[in-house]
């Protein structure tokens, strides 16, 4: 259903959300940070702990990150507590943009207030 859709498509309204404590770009990154720090790759609850956010959350999130092909699951199939977590190259690539846009947000963010 999902795979059709553009990558910058569905993380575009999430780069321009604004929520009172974290955004939804600011999770993601949390999450992608976490997994990036460990070349063998994350599991849930370590991706969970990594970027503080609950069961449901983090499920919601990964389930995007992997229908949009900047995650995977190495080994899915042995068990889902034991499936860990990698970038994939267009992962990669959307971390060290990100956090260039990250950078570029925050600077016209205090411009504005």
């Amino acid at each position: 259903m999902y795979t059709n859709l553009s990558f910058s498509f569905v993380f575009g309204k999430i780069l321009h959300s604004r929520f009172k404590y974290r955004d939804r770009a600011n999770i993601i990154g949390d999450i992608l940070d976490s997994i990036n720090s460990d070349p063998k790759g994350k599991t849930k609850t370590s991706i969970m702990r990594g970027a503080n956010l609950s069961l449901e959350q983090t499920n919601k999130y990964l389930d995007l990150l992997v229908v949009c092909d900047v995650i995977r699951a190495a080994e899915p199939l042995k068990s889902q507590e034991l499936a860990r977590y990698k970038l994939t190259q267009k992962g990669l690539r959307f971390v060290r943009d990100f956090e260039t846009w990250r950078y570029a947000f925050e600077i016209l963010y205090r411009k504005q207030y």
